[in-house]
């Protein structure tokens, strides 16, 4: 009907304004320093302004950027980046946490420290869905654990079981032959153009 239309076209509309607002908002929020640009990063969580002011320092302290406070956050590296968006997310106390390889970058002891950080999150009661391939920290941090191939579970239950099924999975050889794969695609074809 028209007014169907009508109202798809209004919603349309109000994204594309309320994209090019937040866009135009985290560009700005990148040329700030922490400092700065802190305050919308917390307020996008959720996080109310005293809340915010409470927990500053201790976010940037525990990312270990106080040297860079006033640099604008898109000269951090993807280190850096990473280890204040990890210091933001377990500070605000989430009901549910997803950490997603967060473990991957980082030396040796900020790594530790992350694993400390979200075994005090679990200690608080609160839930962690952890998303990794490194089969130490699973073990260190989950008492269950899924273990998924193409998006799909194949082992689920207690976490040292699956991961030995899962440790058995990646070290099985190939067994269906290439010309039997249904997962590649293409001719066979091979084209050199030069050495």
């Amino acid at each position: 009907s028209e007014a169907h239309q009508d109202l798809l076209t209004h919603h349309r509309t109000t994204k594309k304004m309320l994209q090019s607002f937040l866009a135009e908002e985290v560009y700005e929020a990148l040329l700030k320093g922490v400092r700065d640009g802190f305050g919308f990063h917390g307020a996008i969580l959720g996080m109310k302004r005293r809340e915010i002011e409470r927990k500053f320092d201790e976010i940037v302290a525990f990312a270990e950027v106080e040297r860079f406070i006033d640099t604008p956050v898109k000269h951090y590296s993807s280190g850096m980046q990473m280890r204040l968006a990890f210091a933001v997310a377990t500070h605000v106390d989430p009901e549910v946490l997803i950490v997603d390889e967060v473990l991957a970058v980082g030396d040796a002891a900020f790594q530790q420290k992350c694993l400390g950080k979200l075994g005090d999150v679990m200690g608080e009661g609160r839930t962690i869905l952890f998303v990794s391939h490194d089969m130490a920290a699973v073990q260190k941090l989950c008492t269950t654990a899924y273990a998924l191939n193409h998006g799909r579970i194949f082992a689920s239950g207690d976490v040292n079981d699956v991961i030995s099924r899962y440790l058995e999975s990646v070290s099985r050889p190939q067994t269906t032959s290439i010309e039997e794969r249904t997962d590649r695609v293409g001719t066979g074809a091979l084209r050199t153009t030069g050495f």
